[in-house]
């Protein structure tokens, strides 16, 4: 049996690029531990639930007093965040021991020494550990590019030993064409492809009498509508 280290930037990103992956690697009795390592605190959902932009779910201004709840604040946001991130861990099929909140970093400020570090903590605690994060390739979020850029290094001086790279669905065009002799590869769930869909129709619901906002959902409505129609990880090894 591996152990698998998945670190994960914010709340959706487990689901939409690592779901797959993960399934797959529960599929064969592997122990994959998922590392959320930013609060998730700079998304600009908190001003659509609270009726001061046109909500992506709804298609229309919500109203929080009509709906049944009070308008958020940023600590409210990453507590429903993590809510969501936490379900969808679950019906992913990870064990809840192993879904760990370090959210030491805060959205949209990391740097490349402060994921070096993360990484090495976790490579401590699990010595030999497959280490599992999004690429530097690409036009893609520079909280992904660090730590992708992170493990490259921590690669390239011997401390990681097996780095598998994903790629975005959304950057596979920009990462490719960053370095065209990279070659990406692609996983479908072997088994339990209804885990993936389960865990990305989590960020779906909607129901504030249950403290579920849909978060991931209106962040990203079609890009978890296309990985629900076709739960698919790519991804590739260190160039």
């Amino acid at each position: 049996m591996a152990v698998n280290l998945f670190f994960i930037p914010h709340q959706d990103d487990e689901a939409l690029t690592f779901g797959a992956g993960i399934r797959n690697h529960l599929n064969v009795g592997d122990e994959c531990h998922v590392i959320l390592y930013t609060d998730g605190s700079s998304s600009n959902v908190v001003r659509q639930l609270n009726g001061q932009t046109k909500s992506n779910m709804h298609r229309k201004l919500l109203d929080p007093k009509r709906e049944g709840y009070t308008p958020l604040d940023r600590t409210d946001l990453v507590r429903y965040r993590n809510d969501e991130f936490l379900r969808s861990c679950i019906a992913l099929g990870l064990p809840v021991e192993h879904v760990h909140f370090v959210q030491e970093l805060q959205d949209g400020t990391t740097t490349v020494e402060d994921c070096e570090e993360l990484i090495r903590e976790f490579t401590d605690r699990y010595h030999g550990a497959r280490v599992k994060t999004f690429t530097d390739l690409g036009d893609n979020h520079r909280d992904h590019a660090n730590m992708g850029a992170a493990a490259r290094n921590l690669y390239r001086q011997e401390k990681i030993a097996d780095l598998r790279l994903y790629v975005e669905p959304y950057n596979l065009r920009q990462a490719k064409k960053a370095n065209r002799a990279v070659r990406v590869l692609k996983e479908k769930p072997e088994t339990h492809r209804e885990s993936v869909v389960a865990s990305l129709s989590e960020y779906k619901k909607w129901n504030p009498a249950l403290e579920q906002f849909a978060i991931g959902y209106h962040s990203v409505r079609k890009e978890i509508d296309a990985a629900i129609a076709n739960p698919v990880s790519y991804y590739h090894k260190p160039y």
